[in-house]
């Protein structure tokens, strides 16, 4: 969340005049504001509106912060709480901690400094929000077929893929490497009569030419120097279910001509045969090639390609997928670390990158990030430099016709940016002294009352 952000903060405080004025500071500021007096008036208010923050004073007239702390923990309520007291003791500290406050503030406390911890504070509950919204996605979409998805070419995919699962017809699965094509061979084959029958994926790239054809159709004993028995090929194992040939683009033409009078007659030999045997298989294949190019090109049968060919399912890169990127990111990241988050800063970093490897991509990414971070929240640094590299490298360049004092206003504001706000932190990656870095900047924003240096509370 950057500065201007506007945080939603519930101030209870038994000191009018105190809470005025920091109401009066908040909403200068651009922060909502509401105060409450008393514990029974701060839950009230509880049950009545969301907020991301809650500054709470330890001591009130009928009892204590402590209590208001208990029943944000006790309703897992999305927000955080500041402890505001005057009285500075470590046990009501701890407590307050071990009840799950942000932080503890002795009064009186510079505004500036109260409100970077507003604003920390928000980022933290808003992220929580945001993910637990993601998390409900995922349990509303993951039992239904196993993919997720909130792009509408995507959708129109999986609502072709209804249509089609019913029937027989041979499908082509076509995209570029790491979208999921495995996938949707096997949501295909879920939802369609042959569930109960064998799924069998073969990955034609991987296999040896000479011993693809052996691997497909079988052998018999003795057909060749290795072969001690008899061996059933992958179009038995599948019968009465769902052959997956992937990479079907990378078939030899000796194979390919056996493939089709298999798929046609749905007879085949085994290698060393001299009867046919029989299967009953759906084929379901994939490519990341253009199988149209390589007709023209002589690299595959025509008539290979429409006996394949029955409807043909196109997935989009990620690329072109915007949307799913946040909802896949939360869905890898809750199996890799259930307890973990993705801050907004690191996500705006996934949604930017092109992920030329796709969505097997980005679950490397991000089981990586989940292995590495050390906070409770995957931050930019936690994902590999060249995801980062080529997001910013965009942002990070500075546009000509732009004056010296311009150009360190950009820069300034651009590491300001990077360290979340914290005009400590951002003086110190500076080299500079914090009261340089305020003077540059000027003051962040109208405020009521007070000059540039804020009010003691």
């Amino acid at each position: 969340m950057s500065e201007t952000a506007s945080a939603r903060v519930l101030v209870i405080e038994d000191d009018r005049a105190l809470s005025e004025v920091l109401c009066d500071e908040l909403r200068a500021r651009g922060h909502m504001a509401v105060a409450a007096e008393t514990v029974a008036l701060g839950l009230e208010q509880l049950k009545e509106s969301e907020f991301d923050v809650a500054l709470v004073d330890l001591m009130l007239p009928d009892g204590s912060g402590i209590d208001i702390l208990r029943q944000i923990s006790e309703d897992d309520l999305p927000m955080e709480a500041i402890v505001l007291t005057g009285y500075a003791a470590v046990s009501t500290a701890i407590e307050a901690m071990k009840l799950g406050a942000y932080d503890y503030v002795t009064k009186p406390a510079r505004m500036e400094e109260l409100e970077m911890l507003v604003l920390k504070a928000s980022e933290k509950s808003r992220l929580r929000r945001e993910n637990e919204s993601l998390r409900i996605r995922l349990q509303r979409q993951e039992p239904k077929t196993g993919l997720l998805t909130e792009d509408p070419a995507m959708k129109e995919v999986l609502a072709t893929l209804d249509r089609v699962a019913g029937s027989d017809l041979p499908v082509l699965i076509q995209g570029d490497s790491g979208t999921g094509k495995e996938l949707i061979a096997r949501a295909l084959h879920s939802k369609s009569p042959r569930a109960n029958g064998p799924f069998v994926a073969v990955n034609c790239a991987a296999v040896p030419e000479n011993l693809l054809e052996s691997e497909l159709f079988g052998h018999e004993k003795g057909a060749f120097t290795g072969a001690l028995s008899r061996k059933p090929g992958l179009f038995e194992v599948a019968d009465h279910g769902v052959l997956f040939l992937d990479e079907i683009g990378e078939v030899s033409a000796q194979v390919q001509v056996k493939l089709l009078r298999a798929i046609e007659t749905k007879e085949f030999f085994r290698v060393g045969a001299t009867r046919a045997a029989r299967t009953d298989v759906r084929i379901v294949s994939a490519t990341n090639k253009n199988l149209k190019n390589e007709m023209q090109s002589g690299g595959f049968r025509e008539d290979l390609y429409y006996r394949l060919n029955g409807v043909t399912l196109r997935l989009p890169p990620l690329r072109e997928r915007k949307l799913d990127v946040p909802l896949l990111a939360m869905h890898f990241l809750q199996k890799a670390a259930p307890k973990r988050n993705i801050s907004p800063r690191a996500m705006e970093v996934l949604r930017g990158y092109t992920w030329p490897g796709n969505v097997r991509e980005l679950q490397m990414v991000i089981q990586r990030a989940a292995i590495l971070s050390t906070s409770d929240a995957i931050e930019p640094d936690d994902l590999p430099l060249d995801v980062r590299d080529r997001n910013w490298k965009a942002a990070a360049t500075i546009p000509t016709g732009m004056t010296l004092e311009e150009m360190e206003r950009q820069y300034i504001e651009t590491v300001l940016r990077e360290n979340e706000g914290h005009r400590g932190k951002t003086a110190r990656a500076l080299g500079i002294d914090p009261k340089t870095l305020y003077n540059k900047l000027g003051p962040e924003r109208p405020r009521s009352g007070g000059g540039g240096g804020g009010k003691e509370k």
